[in-house]
């Protein structure tokens, strides 16, 4: 359920009675979506200075509507626990269903990299039946769920936790990631765009996927349609790096053509 701050918020910009200007309003809507919001990527989106977003969010923290940090914005503490949990249940079924179509591709014995994200998750939750993976990961969550159900051989990127997710981001990640070779990588994306971009919504996270793309021998995304352009800034690869892409509706025609075009094989939930 919708926590009743965040539903305060929506009620004042939908009636159209908040001192917000537009800006603001959007700026809000980008925190409950992805959590944190760095200054960059919102003077980027809004094509003003980074000034003017600092003092939108000065204004915005002044309001308690978001939280302050250095380079950006969250919501307010006790607030973002709830991000992570309401993100998974979001087209549930059909990340279960994504779940399942990448894991009958990954055969027993394999090294796999599991990326982060609620669709990582669900993948996961359906390797669990298989036998002798060794899995390198920066999500907790994966992590949690493998240790719960399987003996797998697992390991996880050092760097620190962000809470509102259960995501390792540091700088250090991609570094650490470089060590290995893996036979699998299994990517979620921020957004795939017309263009075939695969973007994601932080530097720190666009790093460790370009680095776990790196070492991977094949490569698999999976993503739901809401992905779909969405919000996501950082690019971190091209559909044509990929192998598979595993989705649950129907992709636009000119990129389904642009994807196949390049030899990448395309999954669907039918």
């Amino acid at each position: 359920m919708m926590d009743s701050l965040l539903m305060e918020i929506y009620a004042l910009i939908e009636n159209g009675h908040s001192n917000l200007n537009m800006r603001q309003q959007e700026i809000l809507k980008l925190v409950r979506e992805m959590g944190y919001v760095s200054i960059d990527q919102l003077a980027e989106k809004f094509g003003v200075s980074q000034q003017t977003v600092r003092r939108d969010i000065i204004f915005l923290n002044d309001q308690q509507l978001v939280q302050r940090h250095h380079g950006g914005a969250a919501l307010p503490p006790g607030k973002d626990r709830l991000a992570y949990p309401s993100r998974k249940g979001q087209n549930s079924e059909a990340k279960e269903a994504i779940g399942r179509m990448i894991a009958a591709q990954i055969p027993n014995g394999a090294s796999v990299f599991i990326d982060i994200g609620t669709t990582m998750a669900a993948v996961a939750e359906s390797l669990s039946e298989h036998q002798n993976l060794k899995i390198i990961t920066n999500h907790i969550d994966v992590v949690y769920t493998l240790c719960e159900k399987t003996d797998f051989e697992i390991i996880l990127t050092g760097g620190l936790v962000r809470n509102r997710d259960r995501a390792i981001w540091d700088e250090s990640t991609a570094e650490f990631l470089r060590r290995f070779r893996v036979g699998f990588g299994i990517f979620g994306v921020g957004s795939l765009t017309d263009d075939g971009q695969l973007l994601d919504y932080h530097y720190r996270d666009a790093q460790a996927s370009r680095a776990a793309m790196e070492i991977s021998r094949v490569k698999f995304a999976g993503f739901d349609h809401s992905k779909m352009n969405a919000n996501a800034l950082m690019p971190f690869a091209h559909v044509s790096e990929l192998d598979g892409i595993f989705t649950d509706k129907p992709l636009p025609p000119d990129l389904s053509r642009l994807i196949k075009g390049n030899g990448v094989e395309l999954f669907f939930n039918n």
